[in-house]
């Protein structure tokens, strides 16, 4: 297994799980304890905001302010959302009108929305 392909399967599992050990992880995912204590590490580094619980009883939790797991469109699922977000824009209050600027720039910003030089 692909280095990138275990991490998105441990940023899965650990939202799927919210709380586990570095047993559990191996045990998932089929790598030694080791290994999973360095791949989790490795998520914190990357920004997932993991809790590290010492002690007899003790694990790994993730935080409630969490991110989620990538989703991956094609150029025409990208496309979709972000005119749907623009039609959003007529509407004079939404509830979550922060929230669809902060996507719609980030399609902005995506490499595929990016106009070729």
């Amino acid at each position: 297994m692909s280095k990138a392909k275990f991490l998105f399967d441990l940023i899965m599992y650990v939202n799927a799980k919210r709380r586990f050990t570095a047993q559990d992880v191996a045990s998932e995912l089929g790598v030694s304890v080791r290994t999973a204590h360095r791949y989790l590490m490795e998520l914190t580094e990357m920004g997932v905001p993991l809790y590290t619980e010492p002690g007899r009883n003790g694990g790994y939790r993730i935080l409630n302010n969490r991110l989620l797991p990538p989703i991956t469109f094609d150029e025409t699922e990208a496309f979709a959302i972000f005119f749907a977000f623009q039609s959003l824009k007529y509407y004079q209050s939404l509830p979550f009108a922060i929230n669809i600027n902060s996507v719609s720039r980030k399609l902005q910003a995506s490499p595929m929305t990016q106009k070729e030089k």
